[in-house]
C-alpha cells in the first residue's frame, strides 16, 4: 500500500479540551486494563499503551489506524473496501487479540480468503472514544479467550467526560473536519447534561467520502495492472446515547445504546478484463457493502462495604453485528450475477466484578474477582442471483452456523509491601467454552461440537527504587479457543481444505521485564519480552485426492516471538531551557520471531520501527512534527515472499485557539510524498507477482 501526501483540517467547537494537561504531561496516567481496576500506570507490572481523546484530536485521526499509528509495538491492519481488519500486538494478530468496547467483546475476525466477503471487528467510531488502552502480551487471566496475544480496550465517552463542572449543566459541541486523502467530510455533534441525579450524553456522527488515494505513480487504467485506487463512495453514521442515574449514595445505574452503520460502494475497475479461463472474463465489476452494529448495555455500580466486597459492578449487554456484501459481475458464462454474502454475529454478555481491600499483617491487599458469560450466535446467509436467468439459489458458506458459549471465573490479588515500594500481583482464571455447529442449505455436513476448558495464571511485580525509578516484571499465560472458522471451514475448489472439529485451544507463556522512570522533566520506559506460543493452529498437507491437495488444520506450530521497546517524553523547556512548551518524543520497537518447528520467520512480526516527534504546546497554539522510520523486511516464512523496502514519513499537525471553546486544527501527512508499502499488506505475496 502507498499513500499520497494529504492535507487535513478539523474544527472543534466547545468539546475541545486543553491538550496541555492531557497530552503534554503523562506522569500521573491512570490505566484499567492491567488489573481490571484503576491503577496509576507506574504501579502496573506490564507494558500498557494508552491513547486519550485529546491525542486522537491532536493527530486528526478519523479511524483507529490513524489514532494508533505512533504506538510502539502495535499495528492496525487492513484498509480499503473491508476496512480495518484487526490489531497486531508484538507480532500476534487476528483472533488472537481481543477487542472490547466498554467491556463488550467485539466479533471475532472472519476472512474466508475469497475477495467477496469479510467480517471484522471494526464497526467503531473513533470520535466517540474517551481513551484506548492496549495490554501488550497475554491477557487471558483478565479477559479470557482470544486475549492470548493481548487486548485492545476502547472506552466511549461518558457525560462527565464532557461536562466541566460538578453541578447542573448543559454542554453542546460540534467537531467537523475534512480529509483530502479520501475527500471525506465528517461532523460529530455532542450534547451532555446533568440535572440533579441524572446525567445524559448524546453523540451523532455523519461522514461522507470516497476512496483513499494511492500514490500518484499508480496507473489509472482498468484491469489487473491498475495502480490507482478503485472509485468508491462511502457514508457513515453513528449514534451513541447514554443515561446514568444516581439512585442513592451507594447505587448508580446506566443505560447505553450505540448504533453504527457504514455503506461502501466500489467500482472494481482492477477486475475488469480479468480472465481465469474461456467464458470467464470479468466485466462490469462493482460491489455494495453495508456494515452495522447495534449495542444495548445496562450497568449497575454498587458500593457494598461488606465482608465479601467493598464494591460490585455488573452489566448485561446485547450486541447485533452484521456485514452485507453484494458483489456484482458479468461473464459470458454466467451473464450478469450478484453474489450476496451476509454474516450475522449476535451476542449476549453478562459480566460481574467485585473488589475488596483487606489489611493482612499490616499490608494492603486489593482482591478483585468475578465472572463473565457470553453466548454468541454466528450465521452466514449467502445467496447467488443470476440476474439474466432470473434464478436465485443458496450460496456455499464454507462454514456452518454455530452457537458459541463461553464462561469464566477469575480472581486477582494485588498486594502492597515495604510501605508500598513493592507491589505483587497474582491472578488465576478458569474458562470453559463450547462451539456447537448446525447445518443448512449452504453447509450440509454435520460435525460434532467442540468443547474445552483452560486455567491461566499471572504473576507480576513492581519495585519502586525511589520516587522516580522502578523495575517491573511479569509472567503470564494466555489461550485462544479455536474459532468457528478454525474448526469447521471446508473448501473444495483448487484444493481440499478439510474441517477439524477436534482442534485444541492455542496457548502462550510470556515473560516481560522492564525499567521505567519519571521526573518533572521527562519519563521513559524500556521493556524486553519473550513469548512462547504452542498448539498454534496451522494448515498441513495430508495427501492428494482427485489431483487436488488435501489440507487439514492441526495444532502443530510452536512459535516464539521476542523483542524490546523503548519510549520517552522529554520536556525540553524544563530540561534544557528551551522555549516554553517545547517537548520531544521518541519510541523504538524491535521484534523477531520464528517457527520453532521449521525455523522459518513469522510474517506478522513488524520490522524495526522508530518514531521521533518534536512539538510545542502553548495555551492558545501548538504544533508537532512526527517522523516515522520503518526498516525493510526480508525475513518471511516463504523465501518467495515479496520483500518490502524501508521508508520514512513525516507528518505535521498544529492547532490554534482563537477564543474560548474553539480550536482549529490542520495537518499535513506524508509531507515528503513518500511512496511505500506496508509489510502486512504484502505478507503472502509472491515476489514474481505484480504488485504496483
Amino acid at each position: 500500500m502507498y499513500k499520497k501526501s494529504l492535507l487535513s483540517a478539523s474544527i472543534l467547537i466547545a468539546l475541545s479540551p486543553s491538550a496541555f494537561a492531557e497530552d503534554y504531561s503523562l506522569f500521573d496516567e491512570v490505566v484499567v486494563s492491567a488489573t481490571r481496576t484503576e491503577q496509576n500506570k507506574k504501579d502496573v507490572s506490564s507494558s500498557i499503551e494508552t491513547v486519550s481523546s485529546a491525542q486522537i484530536d491532536d493527530t486528526l485521526a478519523t479511524d483507529l489506524k490513524q489514532a494508533l499509528q505512533y504506538t510502539p509495538g502495535v499495528e492496525v491492519e487492513g484498509s480499503g473496501r473491508f476496512g480495518i481488519a484487526g490489531f497486531n500486538i508484538r507480532g500476534v494478530e487476528g483472533s488472537r487479540v481481543k477487542t472490547m468496547v466498554d467491556g463488550v467483546q467485539q466479533p471475532v475476525p472472519y476472512n474466508p480468503g475469497a475477495s467477496e466477503q469479510r467480517k471484522y471487528p471494526n464497526a467503531i467510531e473513533v470520535d466517540t472514544l474517551q481513551n484506548i488502552e492496549i495490554n501488550k502480551g497475554p491477557s487471558s487471566t483478565l479477559y479470557g479467550s482470544d486475549a492470548m496475544g493481548g487486548a485492545v480496550l476502547l472506552r466511549t465517552k461518558k457525560p462527565d467526560d464532557v461536562l466541566i463542572t460538578d453541578g447542573n449543566e448543559h454542554r453542546f459541541g460540534i467537531k467537523s473536519g475534512y480529509m483530502s486523502a479520501n475527500e471525506e467530510y465528517k461532523t460529530t455533534l455532542t450534547w451532555a447534561m446533568r440535572q440533579d441525579k441524572l446525567e445524559t450524553l448524546l453523540m451523532a456522527t455523519y461522514a461522507q467520502g470516497h476512496e483513499t488515494e494511492t500514490h500518484s505513480s499508480g496507473a489509472d487504467i482498468e484491469g489487473p495492472d491498475r495502480g490507482a485506487a478503485n472509485p468508491a463512495d462511502s457514508k457513515l453514521g453513528n449514534l451513541l446515547a447514554k443515561a446514568f442515574y444516581q439512585v442513592n449514595d451507594d447505587n448508580r445505574v446506566g443505560l447505553t445504546v450505540e448504533y453504527y452503520n457504514k455503506r461502501y460502494d466500489e467500482d472494481e475497475l482492477n477486475y475488469n478484463g480479468y480472465s481465469i479461463m474461456p467464458g470467464f472474463t470479468y466485466t462490469d465489476n462493482y460491489n455494495k457493502d453495508t456494515n452495522e452494529r447495534l449495542r444495548v448495555s445496562f450497568e449497575h455500580q454498587m458500593m457494598m462495604n461488606t465482608l465479601l466486597a467493598d464494591s460490585l459492578n455488573w452489566s448485561v449487554n446485547y450486541q447485533d453485528s452484521s456485514s452485507l456484501n453484494k458483489n456484482y459481475d458479468t461473464t459470458p458464462f454466467n451473464g450478469r450475477r450478484m453474489r450476496e454474502r451476509e454474516a450475522l454475529d449476535k451476542t449476549v454478555q453478562f459480566d460481574t466484578q467485585l473488589s475488596k481491600l483487606v489489611d493482612i499483617q499490616g499490608n494492603a491487599h486489593e482482591f478483585t474477582y468475578g465472572m463473565n458469560y457470553l453466548y454468541n450466535q454466528f450465521e452466514l446467509d449467502n445467496t447467488d442471483h443470476k440476474l439474466d436467468a432470473g434464478t436465485v439459489s443458496p450460496g456455499s458458506t464454507g462454514i456452518p452456523d454455530a452457537n458459541v458459549t463461553q464462561w469464566g471465573l477469575f480472581v486477582q490479588d494485588q498486594a502492597y509491601f515495604l510501605q508500598d515500594k513493592l507491589i505483587l500481583t497474582a491472578g488465576l482464571r478458569y474458562d470453559n467454552f463450547k462451539a456447537d455447529p448446525s447445518t443448512d442449505d449452504g453447509y450440509t455436513t454435520s460435525y460434532k461440537a467442540n468443547k474445552d476448558d483452560a486455567f491461566t495464571g499471572r504473576l507480576g511485580s513492581v519495585y519502586h527504587l525511589n520516587d522516580q525509578l522502578s523495575v517491573f516484571g511479569q509472567i503470564s499465560q494466555g489461550f485462544k479457543a479455536p474459532t468457528v472458522y478454525d474448526l469447521y471451514y471446508f473448501y473444495n475448489q483448487g484444493a481440499i481444505i478439510e474441517a477439524n472439529p477436534d482442534l485444541k485451544a492455542e496457548k502462550s507463556l510470556a515473560y516481560e521485564m522492564g525499567f521505567r522512570g519519571q521526573n518533572p522533566s521527562a519519563n521513559f520506559e524500556i521493556t524486553a519480552f519473550y513469548n512462547d506460543y504452542r498448539d498454534f493452529i496451522t494448515e498441513e498437507k495430508t495427501g492428494e485426492e482427485g489431483g487436488k491437495d488435501v489440507i487439514t488444520k492441526k495444532n502443530l506450530d510452536e512459535v516464539r516471538i521476542y523483542g524490546a521497546e523503548f519510549s520517552t517524553t522529554v520536556h525540553l523547556d524544563s530540561a534544557f531551557n528551551a522555549p516554553q512548551g517545547m517537548y520531544t518524543r521518541l519510541s523504538i520497537t524491535y521484534a523477531d520471531g520464528e517457527d520453532k518447528k521449521t525455523g522459518n520467520s513469522i510474517n506478522s512480526v513488524a520490522p524495526l520501527t522508530g518514531v521521533v516527534g518534536l512539538g510545542l504546546e502553548r495555551d492558545n497554539y501548538g504544533a508537532i512534527a512526527n517522523v516515522k522510520m520503518v526498516a525493510s523486511k526480508d525475513d518471511w516464512q516463504s523465501e518467495d515472499n515479496l520483500d518490502v523496502a524501508g521508508y520514512t514519513t513525516v507528518d505535521m499537525t498544529g492547532y490554534y485557539k482563537p477564543m474560548k471553546d474553539l480550536t482549529l486544527r490542520a495537518g499535513l501527512f506524508n509531507a515528503l510524498d513518500k511512496k511505500y508499502w506496508l509489510y502486512n499488506d504484502v505478507s503472502g505475496t509472491d515476489s514474481h507477482s505484480s504488485f504496483s
